[in-house]
């Protein structure tokens, strides 16, 4: 028997074990390029906090990367994630999985386990391998995924693809990677770590990279404006607009922040700065080099969620100069990257797909300023009108254990009753929709059957809902009110400023264009699955190939 079929067969072998389907198309390794259109590198760019409107708001003003994806790249024009908590978390499993969070789990940044509020990526069972010193001790890890990432789905087709994955945040890094590869984040100190669930030490390549360019190098830099300041819209200091602590709500902004300071405040400016997305983009290119990824046989995985506009848009909101530069910057950023995959795996030989995990929503002072609707509502007003009203019910005590953004979770005596007679919990969804900004509280028993209710507030809770994570009551906020209010703004409703983000897909076979035909960023890794013939069976996502030449 011929070599050649032999591999074929070990290799066919190898992928019905693991529970995947692929197509082969002639000899060669598990997931090669079998055509001269298929990729070598699948590169998974995330945006945090990017609204679609800023493509048509800035499309103008960009010069580089983001001018190429949405002038050479498949738009598609109508990408709304369908479920109500968009946030960070939830959105990076989303876009790493191709499901919606009540299918892959993960339903907030954190949430109630029983005795705590816990982060989405917490692992008790793995430990931080820091990369700097002083880094925190908690380690991280895709454990409450319920579903694999797409990348899992190659690795175990494929050993020999590489996965790496990047982020400022952990969640974001790691629900983009799911359970392995080269995965580095920086934590809650603002020092780059990993840990025990990716490597035993830290990653030699991102330890070179990471001496080799020391962040406080640049702790003398001003974030000034990258261009003449009267092409800014809005004004620079917009209503409501609440600056990190050692900045003005006015450019410039020094990062090293009010003098005297501890290098630790820079750390925090840093990151609420373009120079952090910059620095990524720096850390993804070398790492594409290092490591030889799309150089190989085997097809490899790169994804690099970009946070900076996140710490922005929330701190400054978005409509600031903040936010439009950091949007031309990450242009820059994101430019320097194609033209190193350009020249490091070859033009035509990678295929980009790029989203967002969430939008955000106007500042509400700003709103409210010009006789506009708009609002916020204390989180802890809805802890008390809850308790109140279980108080009438239940008698005297405490009965919330904890309210987390649209989840009112009880405690477990309280649960227990509400169980055995679901009725104790109409006057306390009465007594939440009295709350001014407050749209739908809705029971959570049951939700989850629910997912396809021609009610919109209840259908995009049920895709949120997951039993045994999510709280006995959901609240729906109403449009331009927002929960809480830390920030001067913040995101995680099913309103389109949270939900319409954008979907492109740039790179090997892709007809350029803007497509109009209902999206999710749930189908952002089926496409790029499809580009190599993974099958990824039980996803929520719809694999795009109509952005794909006939192959």
């Amino acid at each position: 028997m011929a070599r050649t079929t032999l591999v074929k067969m070990a290799v066919v072998r190898r992928l019905a074990a693991a529970g995947i389907l692929l197509a082969f198309l002639g000899a060669g390794p598990p997931p090669a390029a079998q055509t001269a259109a298929s990729p070598r590198l699948l590169v998974v760019l995330v945006v945090d906090q990017m609204r679609f409107d800023y493509i048509d708001q800035m499309r103008t003003r960009w010069t580089r990367g983001l001018k190429r994806l949405v002038t050479e790249g498949a738009v598609f024009e109508q990408s709304h994630y369908p479920y109500l908590q968009t946030v960070t978390c939830a959105g990076h499993a989303t876009i790493g999985t191709g499901t919606f969070p009540a299918t892959h789990g993960i339903i907030l940044n954190a949430w109630w386990r029983g005795t705590r509020n816990a982060p989405c990526t917490e692992d008790a069972t793995v430990k931080a391998v820091p990369y700097e010193p002083d880094a925190e001790v908690v380690g991280h890890s895709a454990v409450q995924l319920l579903v694999p990432t797409m990348a899992d789905r190659l690795r175990a087709a494929s050993p020999e693809s590489r996965v790496v994955s990047l982020s400022i945040k952990p969640r974001s890094a790691i629900m983009m990677a799911g359970s392995g590869g080269v995965v580095a984040w920086t934590d809650d100190r603002n020092r780059w770590a990993t840990s025990t669930a990716y490597a035993a030490a830290p990653d030699p390549d991102i330890q070179a990279f990471l001496a080799a360019h020391p962040r406080l190098a640049v702790r003398s830099e001003v974030w000034e404006r990258l261009v003449d300041p009267s092409t800014y819209t809005g004004s620079d200091a917009g209503v409501g607009e609440k600056p990190p602590s050692g900045w003005t709500a006015e450019f410039p902004h020094a990062l090293s922040g009010a003098p005297g300071t501890s290098d630790g405040q820079f750390y925090t400016l840093w990151e609420h700065s373009p120079y952090a997305d910059a620095y990524l983009g720096r850390m993804a290119a070398d790492l594409v080099e290092r490591k030889a990824l799309g150089q190989r046989a085997a097809v490899d995985v790169l994804g690099v969620s970009f946070s900076a506009l996140d710490y922005v848009g929330h701190k400054f909101g978005p409509g600031s100069h903040e936010v439009q530069d950091t949007l031309l910057r990450l242009d820059r950023t994101i430019g320097d990257m194609l033209d190193a995959l350009d020249r490091l795996v070859g033009p035509g030989r990678y295929l980009v797909g790029l989203s967002a995990d969430h939008g955000v929503a106007p500042i509400p002072e700003a709103r409210t300023a010009s006789g506009q609707d708009g609002g916020r509502v204390p989180t802890q007003r809805l802890r008390q009108a809850a308790n109140a009203a279980l108080v009438e019910v239940l008698g005297p005590g405490q009965h919330v254990a904890r309210a987390e953004y649209t989840q009112i979770y009880l405690t477990a005596a309280a649960r227990q009753r509400v169980l055995e007679a679901p009725a104790l919990l109409l006057p306390v969804t009465a007594a939440l929709e009295r709350i001014p900004g407050i749209a739908r509280a809705l029971p959570g028993a049951g939700l989850e059957r629910e997912r396809t209710s021609s009610d919109p507030n209840v259908r995009a809770a049920a895709l949120s809902h997951v039993p045994g994570r999510s709280g006995e009551i959901v609240v729906v906020p109403r449009p331009y009110y927002v929960i809480g209010g830390a920030d001067a703004t913040t995101h995680g409703t099913h309103q389109p400023y949270d939900q319409h983000v954008p979907l492109i897909f740039f790179g090997a076979g892709v007809k350029p264009g803007r497509y109009g035909a209902p999206s999710t960023p749930a189908d952002l890794a089926p496409t790029l699955a499809a580009s190599i013939d993974l099958a990824m069976p039980g996803v929520d996502g719809v694999a795009r190939t109509e952005v794909f030449h006939r192959r």
